[in-house]
């Protein structure tokens, strides 16, 4: 009986030093990065598009225009410009006549990508090739980031929420007169929204060839890109 009130004595002192160990507190900060980067890159995505009555016809021509407009792009030499094939469409078109749908041929649509660096000159010369060679197309321009200086950016992004968040734990645990002690955890990218470089390409204009000032496309804004990270310091025991 003694030995069991015994035991029952001793597990109750050592709960009530545990109960009175006071734990390291907490400090949760956000840290978070902005940047204004100038694009590197312009994306011109072209639709050329046939209609002919028979389906070879219509094929035929789609593929004829398209390879005139590659030929005029690659005889103007056009300083590091590539030219990717995007893919092509068929489709057979109908109309009403008489209450009733009647077949009115076919449509090819092929779909183009040609990417060059953002300079003034080179958009310039480029568009002047698509607006001489004759094809009709619709075409849309993008800005963007180039797959290097988007590592880089992504690189000065981190860096900066780090930078900031560490900043804010340390004049927080100096205005309240305590000391950090060390890092237990660290989270990136939680917030709901990040406007970062993967996710951003802004598009200029969507038109015809032969309408419309090719300035337009020589002076783009710079790309917010922005990131943030989250970091759990303890603080040092008074």
């Amino acid at each position: 009986m003694k030995k069991i009130v015994f035991v029952f004595l001793f597990v109750c002192m050592c709960a009530g030093f545990l109960s009175a160990q006071v734990l390291p507190a907490k400090l949760n900060v956000k840290g978070e990065s902005k940047i204004f980067q100038l694009p590197d890159i312009v994306n011109i995505s072209i639709t050329i598009s046939s209609k002919e009555l028979e389906y070879t016809d219509c094929v035929e021509a789609n593929f004829n225009a398209v390879n005139k407009l590659k030929t005029d792009l690659k005889i103007a030499s056009i300083e590091n410009l590539e030219i990717h094939d995007v893919g092509q469409r068929v489709n057979e078109e109908k109309t009403y006549s008489g209450g009733r749908s009647v077949p009115d041929g076919y449509r090819a649509t092929y779909n183009i990508k040609l990417q060059l660096n953002s300079k003034a000159k080179l958009i310039h010369e480029c568009l002047e090739v698509l607006k001489k060679s004759g094809v009709s197309m619709n075409y849309q321009v993008a800005y963007g980031l180039s797959p290097e200086l988007l590592k880089s950016v992504e690189h000065k992004l981190i860096r900066g929420a780090v930078a900031d968040a560490k900043l804010k734990a340390e004049v927080i645990a100096k205005a309240s007169e305590n000391k950090l002690f060390k890092i237990t955890n660290i989270n990136y990218g939680m917030s709901p929204y990040v406007s970062g470089p993967k996710q951003y390409m802004t598009e200029i204009r969507t038109a015809k060839m032969g309408r419309g000032d090719n300035q337009s496309f020589t002076n783009p804004d710079p790309i917010e890109l922005s990131d943030n990270v989250e970091i759990t310091y303890l603080i040092e025991p008074n």
